[in-house]
């Protein structure tokens, strides 16, 4: 069975029409910190030049320092004395790594374009744990760093320094909570940074997953002198002038201009899947006053605000009864072979309905290259079976799905295809086999934490990452089709090909994937009928 096909002798064999439910699901990422990540369509052509002028610059190897004329040795000497007064673990460790390798690579080559520190995660990592911290008083504590919205100058490397030591070591922070039975301890900004596991990252070695803390700070500290560097020899002033344009209209804005998308053009949509919310973007919803009249907002009971990258859903007043939502993701989670989730990831909740119709509605960011996806879908499947026969599952998710190859080391969609019809699920995309069907289309620009990925200016529309990543789910002896399937990359129900995403109307790298189901009537079972 397709969602695209007609079912009239389905619906009539029961004499009663299916029951209706219009759904959305929104990765709502992207520039959540860094206005530089992505490349956008800005009208001021100063920033087309400086980007420009910036890849030209590390495309010159004459102008390609070792890392030791960045960041120096005085430095690292500081760096090590301030991480012993810290009581940073296997800190002397790092000396013979310093001495050795890092300090002799050339600032660009080896290390800014140096593929296995990003498969390592030894700058993204400790880079989205520290970027911008959001305190328990709803207030943003930011790095001095030029890949956030960092507010003071930063107009030299020394000038960087002694701000950024003062913030790692010496700042007192206290994340948000959504919970206030779970408000967590005071603590220095370096505390937060905690090891990397081979387990989870293969590329790291015995050595480096002992010394994962500080080695994690050092590269940190390498990859923000070597960005100041870079923009001050660039284009000195200038750069913070376009850094301040970029960061109102897609950092300082983004929460709301998201929550003004959904207000204004999805408020007919009862569930709405978000993936990859902040801790700041939940907080405005909740204040949110448009939004509010219309949908709650449920969150996860671990809502995880230090990696700060949750799966949330907003579900419609009319609709569903808050007061029944149940947060199930442990039980999903229990049943998995395996660590294939980050913190936040996934969100299953049980919930009724105002006619006590039970639903297991799931939210859910798979990892980077889909490999973690199969295996929670494998679990979610079993959970259901085993826990929640009596609910209709509808899952919302990035699944991080690539158009174009698959295999060992990347989850394909045909691969994902045949993996929903093996455990009778169908998807939204049942009835659309189009192989250049995309919800993604952005590029990556060589100011961000992993140059690998980053895509030259004059291909930054051809070379783009273009997939179709997001999806909604459902079993199929559920589900009897859907209707007005659609993709939105305008926050006003449109969709421009081959737009590089984000821009300044749509902030996110995901399109928003809605559409109408049609849910069977003998599968929507009454609670209180089971019950009685």
């Amino acid at each position: 069975m397709k969602f695209f096909t007609p079912a009239t002798s389905r619906e009539n064999s029961h004499g009663v029409d299916p029951i209706e439910l219009a759904v959305a699901t929104w990765n709502i990422a992207a520039i959540n910190k860094n206005p530089f990540e992505y490349w956008v369509t800005y009208p001021d052509p100063s920033y087309n030049k400086f980007m420009l002028d910036v890849e030209i610059f590390l495309g010159n190897e004459e102008e390609d320092l070792t890392v030791d004329n960045i960041f120096t040795d005085s430095m690292f000497i500081e760096l090590l004395a301030e991480m012993r007064l810290c009581g940073i673990p296997e800190v002397e460790k790092l000396s013979i790594s310093w001495r050795q390798d890092y300090s002799q690579r050339r600032a660009v080559r080896g290390f800014l374009r140096d593929r296995a520190l990003g498969e390592k995660r030894l700058t993204s990592m400790p880079d989205r744990i520290t970027n911008t911290i959001l305190l328990h008083d709803n207030t943003l504590l930011k790095r001095p760093t030029v890949i956030n919205a960092y507010d003071a100058p930063l107009s030299s490397v020394e000038a960087w320094w002694s701000r950024w030591k003062q913030f790692m070591f010496h700042t007192p922070v206290q994340l948000f909570s959504h919970n206030p039975s779970k408000r967590s301890a005071i603590q220095t900004v370096c505390s937060l940074i905690g090891p990397i596991q081979k387990s989870k990252y293969p590329a790291v070695s015995a050595v480096e997953e002992s010394m994962s803390i500080p080695l994690q700070i050092l590269c940190l500290g390498i990859l923000d002198a070597i960005f100041v560097y870079i923009v001050n020899r660039v284009a000195p002033f200038i750069w913070e002038r376009i850094r301040s344009k970029l960061c109102l209209e897609l950092i300082h804005c983004k929460d709301a201009k998201v929550c003004n998308i959904i207000s204004e053009f999805y408020t007919d949509r009862q569930v709405i899947f978000i993936q990859e919310a902040s801790s700041s973007f939940t907080h405005v919803a909740m204040q949110h006053d448009a939004l509010a009249q219309t949908h709650f907002l449920l969150v996860p009971f671990d809502f995880d605000s230090k990696r700060d990258q949750n799966s949330v859903m907003f579900l419609h007043r009319q609709r569903f009864d808050e007061t029944s939502s149940v947060d199930v993701t442990k039980h999903v989670l229990d049943s998995l072979d395996g660590d294939y989730l980050a913190a936040g990831d996934l969100f299953a909740v049980s919930i009724q309905d105002f006619d006590c119709r039970r639903w297991l509605l799931v939210s859910f960011h798979g990892d980077s290259n889909g490999l973690g996806t199969e295996p929670v879908m494998r679990g979610l499947h079993r959970t259901f079976l085993a826990m929640f026969g009596d609910h209709v599952l509808l899952a919302g998710m990035d699944a991080n799905t690539c158009s174009h190859g698959g295999g060992r080391y990347r989850q394909g969609v045909g691969g994902f295809r045949r993996l929903l019809e093996e455990q009778g699920m169908v998807s939204v995309w049942d009835g659309a086999r189009d192989p250049f069907l995309q919800t993604t289309w952005s590029s990556r620009t060589s100011l961000q934490t992993q140059l690998a990925k980053a895509t030259p200016f004059h291909k930054r529309f051809s070379a783009a990452t273009v997939s179709l990543k997001d999806w909604i789910v459902a079993y199929g002896r559920q589900a009897v089709e859907v209707a007005g399937a659609a993709r939105d990359n305008t926050g006003a129900r449109g969709f421009l090909d081959e737009t590089v995403l984000p821009t300044l109307a749509f902030p996110s790298d995901h399109a928003i994937v809605s559409a109408t189901l049609r849910i069977r009537p003998d599968f929507l079972p009454r609670s209180a009928q089971l019950e009685g």
